[in-house]
């Protein structure tokens, strides 16, 4: 397996393209683990941006989202209809109606 260094021409060269991580590591024949801190090393070394994850951090429901939550619910709304409203995942807006007795 070549070592972090070696991996780096290859690493910048792919991850500038937009090619995922899983992909390098198979071109490089090496870890997924190993093509993160070669990442970590180019982008200290100012030669290549990180790219942002697509999920968005968790938060918590604020009391005025779990009563539009129950007002929506009790009016007939279906889990999918409020969790697009609220811009939620349905699995969130399931736990809140099972933490309010509605489920």
């Amino acid at each position: 397996m070549p070592s972090v260094d070696e991996c780096m021409p290859i690493v910048e060269k792919m991850y500038n393209e937009g090619r995922p991580v899983k992909e390098i590591a198979k071109m490089c024949g090496n870890s997924m683990s190993t093509v993160y801190k070669a990442l970590d090393r180019l982008e200290a070394m100012g030669r290549v941006r990180r790219r942002k994850g697509r999920y968005k951090r968790h938060r918590r429901l604020t009391e005025d989202e779990l009563r539009e939550i129950e007002k929506l619910y009790r009016e007939g709304a279906s889990i999918y209809e409020i969790a697009k409203r609220l811009d939620r995942p349905e699995s969130t807006i399931y736990y809140a109606l099972k933490r309010l007795g509605l489920k």
